[in-house]
C-alpha cells in the first residue's frame, strides 16, 4: 500500500526548515568535539547525495525486493551557515516508489533538543489532521529519533549535524514498516 502523499510531504518539509533553528554549536562558542559533533561532515556521509548514504541494495534487502533505481532530488548544498540536504526515492521494477530518504548535514551543528523538539511537535500537529495516532519516540536511535505511524516516516537526529528521514512507501505483506525504516536508519549511520 502506497502511503506517501500531502502528509508525508509537508513533514519532509517541516523537518528540512525545522531542523535548522535551534541554538548556536559548541564550535562557536569555541569547544572541542568530535568530527561528528564540530560541523565537519562525516567521511563518506554527503547529505547532498541521500542515494550514496542508503544504497539501494540495502533497501533492496531490508524491502525483500529488488531496487530497479534511485532517483536524487531536492539537493542542496550547504553554506557556510546552512545545511545540505537531498531526498533518494527508490523505485521499484513496477515503477512505484518504495521507500524514501532525505538526509541534512549542517555546518553549525544546529541539531539541538529544542530543534528536535520543534521538528516533532510540528509532525505531531500535523498528524492530528489526518489520524488519532501519536508520534512515536524511538529510544537509543541516534540521539533522538521519531516515527510517525501510519506512514512509517522515520525522523533520526543522528548527532549534532546529521539528520536523516526514512519513509517506508510500500511495506512488503507481513512487515514492519516501522521495523524496516529503523533498519535503514541504522544503515545510513543511525
Amino acid at each position: 500500500m502506497v502511503k506517501f502523499g500531502v502528509f508525508s510531504t509537508a513533514l519532509v518539509v517541516l523537518t528540512v526548515a525545522l531542523a535548522g533553528c535551534g541554538e548556536t554549536s559548541n564550535t562557536e562558542s569555541g569547544g572541542a568535539q568530535s568530527s561528528a559533533k564540530s560541523g565537519a561532515a562525516a567521511a563518506g556521509w554527503n547529505a547532498a547525495d541521500a542515494c550514496s548514504i542508503l544504497d539501494k541494495a540495502a533497501v533492496g534487502a531490508a524491502l525483500g525486493q529488488d531496487v530497479k533505481e534511485t532517483q536524487l532530488g531536492l539537493v542542496h548544498e550547504a553554506g557556510a551557515a546552512d545545511a545540505a540536504t537531498s531526498e533518494c526515492s527508490y523505485i521499484g521494477a513496477d515503477g512505484s516508489t518504495l521507500v524514501t530518504a532525505m538526509t541534512r548535514w549542517s555546518p553549525i551543528n544546529d541539531n539541538s533538543q529544542a530543534s528536535f523538539d520543534g521538528t516533532r511537535n510540528a509532525a505531531a500537529s500535523a498528524l492530528k489532521a489526518f489520524s488519532d495516532k501519536q508520534v512515536e519516540d524511538i529510544p537509543a536511535l541516534g540521539k533522538a529519533a521519531f516515527i510517525v505511524p501510519g506512514i512509517d516516516a522515520l525522523t533520526v537526529f543522528i548527532d549534532d549535524a546529521r539528520m536523516v528521514t526514512v519513509t517506508v512507501q510500500k511495506v512488503p505483506d507481513g512487515g514492519s514498516g516501522k521495523d524496516i525504516a529503523i533498519a535503514l536508519a541504522k544503515k545510513a549511520g543511525a
